[in-house]
């Protein structure tokens, strides 16, 4: 096998690059797919190097300390809104791991598969890769295959479309690397590597909002951008999408999570996007806006970025990402066993019991209000939200 090339670390700028950092199940797949389907855009299907590169201090949960913050959780005076979740970085082996082994960039269904994976070793990396597409029934692009062009892309892109050469490229550079600090960038630097020269590349980690300087160190002069939805919705959205991957025994699985515990996840992260949004640090969408009137509002993010917002460009996104085209004909809110599931707004007012509701606003309704949403259900504008009001002095 030939040494791989190394990969360049020295651009200092990545204005190419378009980062979606969540929140959580408030439509960050629907927003990469829109840029993916972009002609301008190569979108790389979800994968968080940071939470791949930094491990999460465990005891600092995304929950209040004190009885008193249940029962008062103001977000612009209560502590624990404005906590700093910890991260260590791991090492070199453990980020490869993570990264690699049947989770991370290249994931693998199955328990069984996944303790396969697991147990491979990066000595020999052309056996090793072997072994991993193999288990994960994954093909990669041989070595002459050219550049990827955005004007061909309608969709996501994975480890599949990596040349053989590039993926072994990143995984020595990862494997060997004396600074397990690079890493990410190293991913950004291969992903940019693997596209036509000026095209626009886009990435998603639906809860990378928490370590968002340590994106902004990874890749300077990247734009930012989130999307927001009503956390009630994302709460029940979240219930039947980790019950899913429970089932499926997907590598991010997690445990069962009761509804206070989920409402206050998200209440803390829409709190600190916010913050953000205030600062002018990240551009903020409104799923409920995307719904309503799609045409203007992706207008809207399209200009924002530096992209085409023609009619044309429109029209192609909206027929290649709405609800029928990305389910195989269904109709909004017609329910599937399917990890996009109804696409419905509101779905909260059904789905919560009378206590519940009256929970949620309790303990999330200043972080609600924030994006404009109300006990009712109804939304109205918010100065944070692309396209609403611009004036953010009086927040």
């Amino acid at each position: 096998m030939l040494a791989p090339t190394p990969i360049n670390l020295s651009s200092r700028d990545h204005q190419d690059m378009i980062h979606i950092v969540g929140l959580y199940k408030c439509g960050t797949s629907w927003l990469l797919h829109m840029l993916a389907a972009h002609p301008q855009v190569v979108g790389w299907r979800e994968f968080d190097v940071l939470r791949a590169t930094y491990a999460r201090d465990s005891s600092l949960l995304a929950l209040p300390r004190t009885a008193l913050d249940y029962l008062n959780p103001r977000v612009e005076d209560s502590g624990w809104m404005h906590r700093q979740e910890a991260f260590s970085l791991r090492k070199a082996d453990a980020i490869f791991r993570e990264m690699f082994l049947g989770r991370g960039w290249v994931p693998v269904m199955g328990l069984k598969k996944q303790q396969r994976a697991s147990a491979l070793t990066p000595r020999n990396l052309d056996a090793m890769l072997e072994e991993l597409l193999a288990i994960g029934d994954y093909r990669v692009r041989p070595a002459s295959a050219p550049p990827i062009d955005p004007r061909s892309c309608t969709n996501r892109l994975g480890v599949q479309s990596f040349r053989r050469d590039d993926l072994l490229t990143l995984m020595e550079a990862v494997r060997d690397t004396p600074e397990p600090l690079q890493i990410p960038k190293l991913f950004f630097e291969s992903l940019r590597s693997q596209v036509v020269p000026g095209s626009r590349i886009a990435t998603k980690a639906a809860d990378q909002l928490l370590q968002l300087s340590a994106l902004k160190a990874a890749s300077p002069g990247s734009r930012v951008i989130a999307i927001v939805r009503d956390g009630r919705d994302a709460t029940v959205s979240a219930k039947h999408f980790e019950a899913l991957m429970r089932k499926r025994e997907a590598p991010w699985r997690t445990h069962h999570a009761s509804f206070a515990r989920r409402i206050l996840g998200w209440s803390l992260r829409a709190a600190k996007l916010a913050e953000h949004a205030r600062r002018g640090d990240i551009t903020v969408l409104r799923y409920e806006d995307l719904h309503s009137n799609f045409a203007e509002t992706s207008r809207a993010l399209f200009l924002d970025l530096g992209l085409d917002g023609s009619v044309e460009v429109i029209d192609r996104v909206e027929s290649t990402t709405n609800f029928s085209a990305v389910t195989d004909g269904r109709q909004p809110g017609e329910a599937s066993e399917h990890q996009i599931r109804q696409g419905r707004v509101g779905e909260w007012e059904a789905a919560l019991t009378t206590s519940q509701k009256r929970l949620a606003w309790r303990l999330a309704g200043k972080s609600l209000e924030a994006f404009g949403y109300t006990p009712s259900g109804q939304v109205e504008p918010s100065p944070l939200v692309l396209g609403n009001a611009s004036d953010l002095s009086v927040i």
